[in-house]
């Protein structure tokens, strides 16, 4: 049995290690000039020579151009509030307590046209050890919808300039989430606690593809929409099922042949992990789409940081070049990792 035991230690071992041998990181990417909401970025898009990217606070969107060694992107002065349909200044304060909040948590495009996903998510009171326990209990009982979260936005860029264009567009999926016969059991539930959250937005041609943190179903299975902006109707869409191993999805991108999710924890703690999904439904059985998840290698969390974006500069025959983008990091601490096929 020793033995046994032993072995099957050293076979977890040598699997951890070339799953980790996957995902090389090449270094660092500077964010400089003044970048909104600094702490808080979740999202990010590249094409061409920009980013764009977006926090879960506020209702701003950014562009950063890229500097001459590709390692550094300067911030633009101007955003693009979604809410307000309109470039705004980005504050001095960029730190400052905004308006109102979309919660931005991904960003994705298609040619020249962005799409970006609010979270659709309840979330509950946070209860506060400086306050009196009566109302502490009083607090965490309080569950709160913000209608601002329930939002996905359709806008083009210029390919020259990266400027916003005057032409946003906005849809909501409230009423397809209520209503569906598996995440309307979860549609009141606040994040982080199993409900539904979108975490992740990619795109293929005139289809998206709507990444879920939560629910994490039996068997670890994880919804994935396949729905088209512009729809006919609230029956216009399909729910795909992905395993991420107990994690939900953080982010996900459309590759060749496929796409690729960033899984992360459905609450606050744990560990995050990039796979190759071939964009079949991974629901097995005589009949099935004969979906397919590859998991590619673990993501760093140096410091207890939440990776919560990924975008593609590079792909070729052999390896991805992918920047991920951190949560509760400074200026979201951008990180550049080569990643290889499967």
């Amino acid at each position: 049995m020793k033995c046994i035991t032993n072995t099957l230690a050293i076979v977890s071992l040598l699997i951890s290690i070339s799953a980790c041998a996957d995902i090389e990181k090449i270094g660092s990417v500077k964010f400089e000039g003044r970048v909104y909401q600094p702490k808080d970025i979740s999202a990010i898009a590249s094409t061409g020579s920009f980013l764009i990217i977006g926090a879960d606070e506020g209702s701003i969107i950014q562009v950063l151009d890229r500097g001459e060694n590709n390692r550094s992107y300067l911030a633009r002065n101007k955003g693009f509030d979604l809410l307000k349909n309109q470039t705004v200044d980005i504050p001095e304060d960029v730190s400052g307590e905004p308006e109102s909040e979309i919660d931005i948590e991904a960003i994705a495009r298609e040619g020249n046209t962005l799409f970006i996903a609010g979270s659709h998510s309840w979330k509950r009171k946070k209860v506060d050890p400086e306050k009196a326990y009566d109302k502490n209990r009083k607090r965490i009982k309080k569950l709160k919808l913000e209608k601002t979260r329930d939002k996905i936005f359709m806008l083009t860029i210029n390919k020259n300039t990266g400027v916003p264009g005057s032409d946003l567009k906005s849809t909501s999926l409230r009423e397809i989430i209520n209503n569906d016969e598996i995440l309307g059991l979860f549609s009141k539930i606040p994040s982080k606690e199993n409900g539904v959250d979108i975490e992740g937005i990619a795109v293929d041609g005139d289809t998206l593809y709507i990444g879920l943190r939560g629910p994490v179903l039996r068997l670890n299975y994880v919804p994935i929409m396949k729905i088209p902006f512009d729809r006919k109707d609230d029956k216009d869409y399909e729910l795909y099922f992905v395993n991420l191993g107990g994690r939900g999805c953080r982010d996900i991108i459309k590759v060749d042949n496929g796409f690729l999710i960033l899984g992360g924890p459905v609450g606050d703690f744990g560990s995050y992990e990039l796979y190759y999904w071939n964009g079949k439904d991974c629901i097995p059985g005589e009949g099935g789409q004969g979906g397919e998840v590859i998991p590619l290698g673990k993501i760093p969390t140096p410091d207890g940081m939440k990776a919560e974006g990924v975008t593609v500069l590079e792909e070729t025959k052999t390896y991805y070049k992918i920047i991920i983008v951190y949560d509760s990091a400074r200026l979201g601490n951008p990180t550049l990792f080569n990643v290889s096929k499967p």
